[in-house]
């Protein structure tokens, strides 16, 4: 791998000087638009695959016909022929998403010259219908239409024919919703047809452009709200009012922080009085588990279902004991049998396959104690989940759908969860990936499968127009429901 390895890289650069000698030859015909030079482009992508190599989490779970050297290969020439930052910023967008890990994000520097802008109007995704929640103040398609067709094409169809490439996460929604995300923007000043229905049953022709600098828009549905219920706690990342007497709303925007003492002191006094709690973590990104896990743990006296955590690991000196060809180095020994599996992405720190070690692994082996908890509270909790819930998120709601007392309602989470490596790249951009292959107590992979909700449910399209909250409504009666059957009343 290490022969390989420097074998790739300096055929690389030695293209790069071939490159740079064309271009100085065909300067008056081509020129270098490029920010930065083809030497540091091809070095970032290089650094790519070889972190990717060494530390993502996940090759495990990737198909095994998948081929990270070749697809390598494939994309080094579109990095060095690109003739604008776009191309080279596209380019790199795409490979990262071949890894198809939620985590993994291109994040291209400052200086790239983008020529890039924004629809005039904003979607929302229900179920593979696109309604049009949002607009700026000159769009004269009426707010709550629905997109029939992009360019004489089914809305959807297109959109994903021309914009998932670029969108690592597989799992659904959320794979769909962010490739609507990314159909938003798109070339500066590219024109499109568009066919949409209105909620009064007509159809409307229209065309619009990528011109805008940003997604702010002046006209948008009324959003839903509880500005009329009883404000219990705002202090991030808790927001928490009451619904009624019985019931109370929890909303965690984050577990990003220390909040543990913040939720002890505050929020579970506020708790205690209710006869049931609905917890939104829809919008939640993620963030520190432990904060999760101390919300959980408030509502139990059992020890917590066990999540199951496996960091890829890599040390540069045993790349030689992988190669079996090689008899100078290679003996056959317990290193070269460890080697062997990192260098095919096995390697997780552990001398059994995932799935074999998992099959006889202890539950509670690794039981943990929350020592300042206060009380346990003893009622049914409801907790609201979305596709934008991943990372510790994705790791909260695995882990309460393995508890008696909660119910997941809504739509299946990110599934995109296990440390986040930030590696910096040569050219100024940055890319971010998982290190860490996770396992919900199920025993089964969270990346790309995310949180399935016990009740799965879409907003309707009347709830869009009208402003209701079609979850927050049903977990509302779900909730009094499970009360009733609690109390016998």
């Amino acid at each position: 791998m290490g022969k390989k390895l420097f074998a790739m890289l300096t055929m690389a650069f030695m293209l790069c000087g071939c490159a740079t000698e064309m271009n100085a030859l065909q300067e008056e015909k081509v020129g270098e638009q490029c920010t930065k030079p083809v030497e540091l482009r091809v070095a970032a992508l290089s650094e790519v695959w070889s972190t990717a190599q060494y530390y993502y989490g996940y090759w495990n779970q990737m198909p095994e016909d998948f081929d990270w050297d070749e697809k390598y290969q494939e994309f080094l020439p579109r990095v060095m022929n690109a003739e604008t930052d776009d191309e080279y910023v596209d380019a790199m967008r795409e490979f990262v998403a071949l890894l198809h890990d939620g985590h993994t994000n291109f994040i291209p520097a400052s200086e790239y010259q983008l020529n890039k802008a924004y629809l005039p109007f904003d979607l929302e995704d229900l179920d593979g219908r696109l309604f049009l929640k949002a607009a700026s103040r000159n769009y004269e398609v009426p707010l709550g239409s629905e997109l029939l067709e992009v360019e004489d094409q089914p809305a959807l169809d297109y959109i994903l024919k021309n914009f998932e490439k670029y969108v690592p996460v597989l799992t659904e929604p959320a794979h769909e919703i962010e490739t609507v995300e990314q159909f938003l923007k798109d070339e500066k000043g590219k024109e499109i047809t568009l066919k949409w229905l209105t909620p009064q049953g007509e159809f409307v022709d229209s065309k619009a452009s990528y011109e805008t600098s940003g997604s702010i828009y002046v006209n948008q549905l009324k959003t839903p709200s509880l500005s009329d219920k009883k404000l219990l706690l705002k202090s991030s990342p808790y927001f928490m009012c009451e619904l009624n007497e019985d019931l109370v709303y929890l909303e965690i925007t984050s577990f990003m922080g220390d909040s543990e003492d913040l939720y002890y002191e505050q929020v579970m006094p506020l708790l205690e009085p209710y006869s049931g709690v609905i917890i939104d973590i829809r919008h939640n990104g993620g963030g520190n588990s432990y904060n999760g896990d101390i919300v959980l743990n408030s509502f139990t006296d059992q020890p917590l279902p066990r999540t199951f955590r496996f960091e890829s690991e890599f040390h540069s000196s045993w790349i030689p004991y992988g190669d079996n060809d090689d008899s100078l180095f290679y003996s056959g020994g317990e290193l070269d049998e460890s080697a062997q599996r990192m260098v095919k992405h096995e390697y997780y720190g552990i001398d059994e396959e995932i799935d074999d070690y998992l099959s006889h692994i202890e539950e509670l082996e690794d039981h943990r104690e929350f020592p300042k908890k206060p009380f346990t509270m003893d009622k049914p909790v409801v907790i609201l989940t979305s596709p934008y819930a991943g990372s510790a998120a994705d790791t909260f709601s695995v882990t309460a759908k393995a508890m008696d007392n909660f119910t997941l309602m809504g739509l299946r989470t990110h599934g995109a969860t296990g440390n986040i490596y930030d590696v910096s790249l040569s050219d100024g951009s940055k890319y971010t990936l998982s290190i860490m292959n996770c396992y919900g107590p199920n025993k089964k992979s969270i990346w790309n499968r995310g949180a399935e909700p016990d009740i799965e449910m879409w907003t309707t399209p009347e709830d869009l127009l009208s402003g209701e909250d079609t979850v927050l409504n049903a977990a509302i009666e779900t909730l009094q429901r499970q009360i009733k059957e609690r109390t016998g009343e």
